[in-house]
């Protein structure tokens, strides 16, 4: 039960102006801050795998890593005083929910920061391949820096206009921005795709690994761009309310963990090529594993056994060993789309 202070003021509850309905503003940003925060805890734990799996890897990757967790650290930062300020601190204020907190002013340049550090990451892949796929990187730079001048246009302007009213006329630089980092989804997804499909080989081993890539390619692509174009939707139709800033929240994790997932996928992609290489095109692990039983070596030194048998081991150990070799000769442009080379 409270108690009021002696000397309290009493103000009638009729005069105050009324509270706006919060649902389609600051009620979004409070999901898009909870949905954040899941996505911010899989970041950490990736950050964390990655550091463990990969201690010797080169610097650029691991000084990639740590922009991306101090930005993402930063962005969470920023939401939570966005919410609290609001909700908490400016509880029954209603005038206080007319201007932007300066955290909320920030948050673009965040955004577009980490979208572009990502785009960057999958840009440097695209031109390690080399070959007619370098002139693609153009492309993929000019639509890079689109984003991020547009980004930091939204936030310069944020800081000069006063309110959310004064600020709606200035929301499609968040939508060209979201806008230019559609594109560069789109250039880069299709690139990497036409390389995964022209190492294809024929042989089993390869070319069922390379499906998986592929699919991964277009969930990780599609994921990220379905919500940049979420965002550059709201933008544009809804710029009186805030859902697109709460599409923004959880699409600046989606990239984060697609370039987290990538690196840390890298060993188990290896070693399930190894795997199927040791396993053979030609199963012939089957004929290893029976040599090492009890019996096994000498019932192939059978005096008895016929010629023919002995030849087409033979021959079968030749094709195994050319298999080898093609799929080794063949998937080195796939080792530089995963990036294998760059593990020390």
């Amino acid at each position: 039960m409270s108690v009021i202070p002696p000397g309290a003021a009493f103000v009638d509850i009729g005069i105050l102006p009324p509270v706006p309905k919060l649902d389609n503003t600051f009620g979004a940003v409070l999901l898009g801050t909870c949905f954040g925060l899941i996505l911010y805890g899989l970041t950490s734990h990736q950050t964390y795998r990655y550091f463990r799996l990969y201690p010797n890897d080169v610097p650029i990757i691991k000084a990639l890593v740590i922009v991306l967790m101090s930005l993402e650290t930063f962005h969470t930062a920023l939401c939570i005083h966005m919410c609290y300020y609001y909700l908490t601190t400016n509880y029954f204020n209603p005038l206080a929910l007319l201007s932007g907190v300066w955290s909320l002013r920030l948050l673009p340049v965040v955004t577009g920061t980490v979208i572009f550090v990502c785009h960057g990451f999958y840009a440097r892949r695209v031109y390690l391949i080399g070959g007619l796929y370098r002139p693609l990187v153009v492309v993929i730079a000019g639509f890079m820096l689109g984003e991020l001048a547009f980004v930091i246009a939204a936030t310069t302007e944020s800081f000069v206009q006063a309110t959310f009213a004064a600020w709606e006329r200035y929301t499609w630089l968040i939508s060209a921005g979201f806008g230019c980092a559609v594109g560069a989804d789109l250039v880069l997804t299709t690139s990497l795709i036409l390389v995964l499909h022209r190492s294809r080989t024929g042989f089993k081993s390869t070319d069922s690994m390379i499906d998986i890539l592929i699919i991964y390619t277009i969930n990780t692509g599609l994921l990220t761009g379905i919500f940049s174009l979420l965002s550059l939707i709201f933008a544009v139709v809804e710029p009186s309310n805030l859902i697109y800033v709460a599409l923004n929240m959880v699409s600046t994790r989606s990239y984060a963990n697609s370039v987290l997932a990538v690196l840390n996928s890298r060993r188990s992609l290896v070693e399930r090529r190894f795997a199927q290489l040791d396993a053979g095109t030609f199963g012939m692990s089957a004929l290893d594993s029976d040599t090492k039983r009890p019996g096994g070596s000498d019932a192939f030194q059978l005096p008895q056994l016929p010629p023919k048998m002995i030849d087409i081991k033979v021959d079968t150990e030749n094709v195994q060993h050319r298999d080898t070799a093609s799929e080794n000769q063949d998937t080195s442009s796939l080792d530089d789309a995963l990036g294998h080379k760059e593990t020390v």
